[in-house]
């Protein structure tokens, strides 16, 4: 579809973020372009890359609300609970209050896990995320951020999490409950005691 020259098209970030996602399920995140999303919007290039600086950027506009959320449940959790307890339940949250997020969150997912080993879109997603659950370890260990086994115990944690949810996405499931609750019992988390 070309656009007409003239006055360029106001377009939101919410609008370029929706045209973006389209792009990404048709052809996949790693072969998306710019230009296939500036055209799909109906702006020019130069409009887009003003806006966002590449694909990723586009990717995880919606994220950061998301991460402010998980942020806010982690630091929600009661003093005493399981680590990776309040972790999953932090994480579950952000499914279960919002359910009209369910299936747009599911392909996001699906997106970035089909991507390859080298997307960066899938290590930023995963690093970012993996960085709250080590500050929320910390913050209720007490540890240093140089201790190796509050990195590794949030590791753990977040590397579980994160396949629950790649496991959700992947199926036609309603509900991360289930697969959450596999993830978990997968992994035991131990620090020494201080």
């Amino acid at each position: 579809m070309k656009r007409e020259r003239g006055r360029p098209i106001a377009a939101t970030d919410e609008a370029i973020f929706q045209a973006a996602f389209e792009v990404f399920r048709e052809v996949g995140f790693e072969a998306t372009t710019m230009p296939m999303i500036a055209e799909r919007v109906g702006i020019g290039r130069s409009t887009l890359f003003r806006r966002f600086p590449n694909t990723t950027a586009i990717m995880w506009y919606a994220r950061a609300e998301l991460t402010e959320e998980f942020r806010a449940n982690l630091a929600a959790q009661p003093v005493g609970t399981d680590l990776s307890d309040g972790a999953f339940a932090a994480y579950r949250a952000i499914w279960t209050a919002r359910p009209d997020l369910i299936e747009n969150g599911k392909d996001m997912l699906r997106i970035v896990e089909t991507a390859g080993p080298e997307s960066v879109a899938k290590w930023q997603a995963y690093g970012s995320w993996a960085e709250l659950v080590h500050g929320y370890v910390l913050e209720r260990t007490g540890l240093p951020e140089t201790d190796t086994t509050a990195r590794a115990a949030a590791m753990a944690i977040w590397a579980a999490i994160w396949a629950g949810a790649v496991e959700f996405a992947l199926t036609d499931s309603d509900s991360i409950d289930e697969h959450l609750r596999r993830a978990r019992s997968a992994i035991e988390v131990r620090l020494p005691d201080r």
